[in-house]
Order: structure tokens, then C-alpha cells, then sequence
């Protein structure tokens, strides 16, 4: 007999929790407190006051804000009711947000009340936008979000719903173009609930926080976990290297993910001390290479706490436990459970183990496409089944995958492939060193030529010409060896925490 599976949708989550656990915390968020059914019942309010503007099944309703309690009630509400949820980046001001808003097409909008300037501006542009709703405590030219929800009834909307639905679009970083719409369905995000649960250990008695913000992947996906599972899911507004290990310790936080910026930070902050951080149970990295000088110390000062997840928006996941960061230097891990890659070349056929080749990978999150790229996407996906993830890679006789670099920041260097990550695992190692970024930049001899932009720790000090001398010494081949060393105060970052590698060789640009 053929089970029918129509009715899962991600808003059976926290309907279930409300329902049989009304009084488990379940947000925190600055001074607010929300137990599962306060939650649940300001999420309703929310989807009603939706329906009631004539968003429907499949309208997109697109935000941009910064972390809110807001922005979690428009994901958990535009769920419930079939609408299609868009996280904009709050780091992208006037004009430049008109590109992704043509692209989407929302209905709505939903925008913080310091953007209301940029939105006054280009509305002229959007006539196909229906409502423009800004979170502000004054009254103006636009519609409040608290007049939006004020009076509404708390019961659960009433819409069919099912797991093919789409209910999220991410936007790529635009690190290689422009940013592309990456359409993820009810389905996917259930299982990014039961995976990301069930890899990380995330139950009914966790504490989850999340630092980054919710308009990248890796931030949402661990959302959905902490809510499947009843756990409490702290909320930052922001990443706060001066707050955050406080708040670790005072909350008894049992699980957060970092990229490795940010994990560097809190290591080097005057603040760190691995007792504060004990109830910690995961520090999940992702977004790039932790180098292993920090992975050692990391499983020296908090052993069994540290996990790597390698993934794309698109949905291909690995990760890499604990037990095996020491033991596999330098890997991301196999594949997560119900995920599959290979190693191609240029020709998309297979390598044999250990030698390098492109990435490709296959799993339950992946995406349905690119939002009206239809050329893209089947560039992207390989027999419509398998994503090209654009790093290169190899894999050991244990199905390990083991990353060399991104493809597009690979230097051509006198005809030889330099990675950038190898220069940067030297000289990171330096222990005056907090964090590096390595690029190449153009040359008329050499075609591109290795230039390093470099972070002290507190209270180091160290000239750039002794730096980059040390580091020459020590790199495996002439042609890795940096011809431009620069220390800085700080390295360009997205909104998510990753170092904009094409900012740094703008800086080169004539």
C-alpha cells in the first residue's frame, strides 16, 4: 500500500511542539523570552495577517532585515501558509537591491526601518510589489509590521500544504556574478531537520545559538533541527566577539556554528577561557577551511566538540567528526548520511582516488534549480542529478574528501596551479598570526602572483617583510611563495562571517 506523504510541510514543527510541549522555552532573543506556544502564537497571528493581505499559496514575501524575532515569525509564518520566504542581504543598500527584487518578484516586502530611505527610493521601480512593510516603532509613510499583526486571531491557518512545495529562495553570495535565487522545497528543509539533527545531536534538551545571519544557508539550516526537536534556539542579532563567549556560559549553550573567522576570534579574544565554553556539546565550522593549527588546539583545549560541515546552498552536505580532525588533516569529512559524490575532470569522468578533480555531489537538501535560470541550472547540475560544486578535491580509499581550493580562486602562476590554501595553513602557523587571506593578483612576467593580507593577533608584533620571509622558507615549492605581504585590521566578510577574496584583488585592480 503506497503511502500518501502530501501533508508534510515544515509548519507541522512547531505546531506539534506547541501542541504537546506549550511551555519549553523555545526563543530567546535579546530580553525576550518565548515559550513554544508564545512562539507558535505570534507566528499565527502572522500567517493570518498574511492571508489577510491576499498573500497565497506560492507568493514570494521577501525580507530584509537583520536577525530578528521578526524575521523568524515571517519564516516560520509564510511556512505555515505555502508563501515562498526570501531572505535578502541586509549589507546590500539602495539600488542594488533592485536586481534580486526584480528577480523574485515578492509580493511583499518586509524591511527594517533603517532601510526605509532605500526603499523610498527605488518603489518607483517595483510596481510589482503589493505591500511595503517596515519594522519601526514610528509611524511614516509605511505600513507597520506591529499594525500588520495587531488584532489578528492566534489559531493555526487553514492551507493544504505539502512537501513539494517550495517554501524558501536563498541568494547566492554573487562571489562569481550575479546572485542566483536557489529554490529549496518543504522537503528539503525536512531533511536538513532529520540530517543536521541527527549528525549533531540535536534534541529536546539542547540549546542552540545562532550568531549568523539568517539570510545564508548554514545559518537557516541549523533552525531547523533546533525546532524539529523542541530544543531552544537563541537568536543574535549579530556576532559579538565581545558577548558571545558570556553568553555561551550563561545560557548553557549545547551547540553553534561558526565560520572560521569567527572561531579564530573568540580563540584569540582576551575573554577565551575553554571552562567557559564546557557545556558546549558542538562547535560546528563551515563556510571554509579551519586551518589545523587551530584544530589542534581546538581538540587540545575543547576535545569532542569540534565538527566540520563542508556544503552548498544548492544542498550537497559532508562533515567531519570529531575523532577524525586530527586523524584526517586536512579533510571535509565523508559525505553526510543519503549523500554521494565523485571526483571528474574537465571531462567529467571520474579520477582514480587521490588524484584531484572537480567536485561533484548529490543528496536529499538539493535545490529544485535557480530561480528563472534555466540555462544555469542545467550547467550547474550534471544529468540533472549531480551538482558541480566548483572546489576542487580529492578522496582517499575511505571516501574522505579532502578539499585543495576553490576553483575559481586558483592561481595560474608561470603556468602552475598554485592553492591558495596551502600558503595560507604556513602562514597561519606563525604564532604571531590570528588570520590570512591569500589571492593573485595579475603580473606581466608571472600571469598572477600570490599577494597575502594578514591579521595579527592581540598584542603581536611583527613587520610584513619578516612575516613574509618566514613564511617563503617554509612553503613546499618557489611558486607558492607570496611576492605581497600586507597586515591589516581587518579582512572584507559577507554578512555570514566569509572572507570576499574578490574584494581583496579589487585592491590590485588598475
Amino acid at each position: 500500500m503506497e503511502m500518501n506523504m502530501d501533508f508534510l510541510n515544515v509548519g507541522m514543527m512547531l505546531k506539534r511542539n506547541a501542541r504537546h510541549y506549550p511551555d519549553k522555552l523555545a526563543i530567546i532573543h535579546g530580553s525576550e523570552r518565548l515559550t513554544y506556544k508564545e512562539f507558535n502564537q505570534r507566528v499565527n497571528r502572522l500567517s493570518n495577517a498574511l492571508i489577510g493581505k491576499g498573500i497565497e499559496k506560492g507568493d514570494r514575501v521577501a525580507m530584509l532585515l537583520p536577525n530578528c524575532l521578526e524575521m523568524l515569525e515571517l519564516f516560520w509564518a509564510a511556512a505555515k501558509i505555502g508563501a515562498v520566504i526570501v531572505p535578502l542581504n541586509p549589507m546590500v543598500r539602495g539600488t542594488d537591491n533592485i536586481y534580486q527584487l526584480e528577480d523574485c518578484q515578492p509580493k511583499m516586502v518586509v524591511f527594517h526601518a533603517s532601510y526605509e530611505e532605500d526603499i523610498a527610493s527605488i518603489r518607483g521601480q517595483l510596481g510589482f510589489i503589493r505591500h511595503l512593510v517596515s519594522v519601526t516603532e514610528e509611524r511614516g509613510e509605511f505600513f507597520r509590521y506591529s499594525d500588520l499583526v495587531e488584532g489578528q486571531p492566534y489559531h493555526e491557518p487553514d492551507r493544504s500544504i505539502s512537501e513539494n512545495d517550495e517554501v524558501n529562495i536563498m541568494y547566492s553570495s554573487g562571489t562569481t556574478g550575479l546572485p542566483k535565487g536557489i529554490i529549496h522545497t518543504h522537503k528539503t528543509r525536512i531533511m536538513y531537520a532529520f540530517l543536521w539533527g541527527m549528525e549533531y545531536g540535536v534534541n529536546f534538551n539542547s540549546t542552540v545559538l545562532a550568531t549568523g545571519s539568517l539570510v545564508f544557508n548554514g545559518s537557516v539550516a541549523f533552525m531547523y533541527p533546533a525546532i524539529c526537536a523542541g530544543a531552544t534556539y537563541i537568536l543574535e542579532s549579530k556576532f559579538d566577539k565581545d558577548e558571545i563567549i558570556g553568553l555561551i556560559e550563561r545560557e548553557g549553550v549545547t551547540h553553534t556554528m561558526m565560520v572560521p573567522t569567527q572561531v579564530i576570534t573568540v580563540l584569540d579574544h582576551p575573554g577565551y577561557d575553554p571552562a567557559r565554553l564546557s557545556s558546549l556539546q558542538v562547535l560546528l565550522a563551515l563556510g571554509a577551511p579551519l586551518p589545523q593549527n587551530r584544530k589542534q588546539q581546538l581538540a587540545s583545549e575543547l576535545p569532542g566538540r569540534l565538527f566540520e560541515l563542508y556544503g552548498l546552498t544548492e544542498g550537497f552536505l559532508t562533515t567531519l567528526r570529531p575523532e577524525y580532525v586530527l586523524e584526517k588533516p586536512g579533510s571535509v569529512g565523508p559525505p553526510m548520511i543519503f549523500n554521494e559524490f565523485k571526483i571528474v575532470d574537465d571531462s567529467l569522468q571520474e579520477v582514480p582516488i587521490g588524484e584531484t578533480g572537480e567536485i561533484l555531489g548529490r543528496g536529499p537538501t538539493m535545490m529544485t534549480g535557480y530561480l528563472n535560470k534555466p540555462e544555469q541550472t542545467e550547467e550547474a547540475l550534471v544529468d540533472g542529478k549531480w551538482i558541480k560544486t566548483g572546489d576542487i578535491g580529492f578522496t582517499d580509499t575511505e571516501g574522505y574528501i579532502y578539499l585543495v581550493d576553490r576553483k575559481k580562486d586558483m592561481i595560474i602562476s608561470g603556468g602552475v596551479n598554485v592553492f591558495p590554501k596551502d600558503i595560507e595553513e604556513v602562514v597561519s602557523s606563525h604564532p604571531a598570526v590570528s588570520q590570512v587571506a591569500v589571492v593573485g593578483i595579475q603580473d606581466e612576467k608571472w600571469g598572477e602572483i600570490p599577494v597575502a593580507h594578514v591579521i595579527l593577533k592581540p598584542d603581536q608584533i611583527i613587520e610584513s617583510k619578516e612575516l613574509m620571509d618566514w613564511a617563503n622558507t617554509r612553503v613546499a615549492a618557489k611558486y607558492q611563495r607570496i611576492k605581497v605581504l600586507s597586515i591589516v585590521e581587518d579582512l572584507p566578510k559577507n554578512a555570514s562571517g566569509k572572507i570576499l577574496k574578490r574584494q581583496i584583488r579589487e585592491l590590485y585592480k588598475n
